[in-house]
């Protein structure tokens, strides 16, 4: 799947920022209400500080943990990110979440020990074994698609 120029709709966007924003004092139960909502966007977004050919996701390193990957709900919050980093928007990777829970998976083994989302504006963080809990809760990538030409 070409996911360069796709994004998540902005109405799934806007339900995960008012599932955060009411899961203010929910503990625990607030913050899985977050996750599933990110887990059914159809794309997960990542800030490329590698190479084209090697790419590397950015992560911060909070104190006495490894690293935590910072992952973006929609196109424009990664590109925020990377400009904060200095860098421009052609760093910006999407994938599929199915497929981006399987990468982050496959980096555990590297010392990784979670993931952030939306580091700037939501800023809660799942450890990396909870993310095959997330499967559970996807959308599936079937019903995803690219929405149909107008005809002239």
């Amino acid at each position: 799947m070409d996911t360069e120029n796709l994004d998540n709709a902005p109405v799934l966007v806007t339900e995960l920022d008012r599932i955060h924003a009411e899961s203010g004092e929910a503990g625990q139960d607030g913050q899985i209400a977050v996750w599933q909502a990110a887990a059914r966007l159809g794309l997960w977004f990542f800030v490329n500080r590698g190479t084209p050919d090697s790419p590397t996701p950015y992560a911060v390193q909070p104190p006495g943990m490894g690293p935590v990957i910072c992952i973006y709900s929609c196109r424009a919050r990664a590109r925020e990110a990377a400009t904060q980093l200095g860098q421009d928007a052609s760093v910006v990777l999407a994938l599929p979440t199915p497929r981006a829970i399987d990468y982050l998976e496959s980096l555990a083994p590297h010392g990784v020990a979670g993931v952030v989302l939306d580091k700037e504006h939501i800023g809660i963080w799942s450890p990396l074994g909870n993310l095959s809990r997330m499967r559970d809760w996807l959308v599936p990538q079937t019903i995803i698609g690219r929405a149909p030409r107008e005809e002239s």
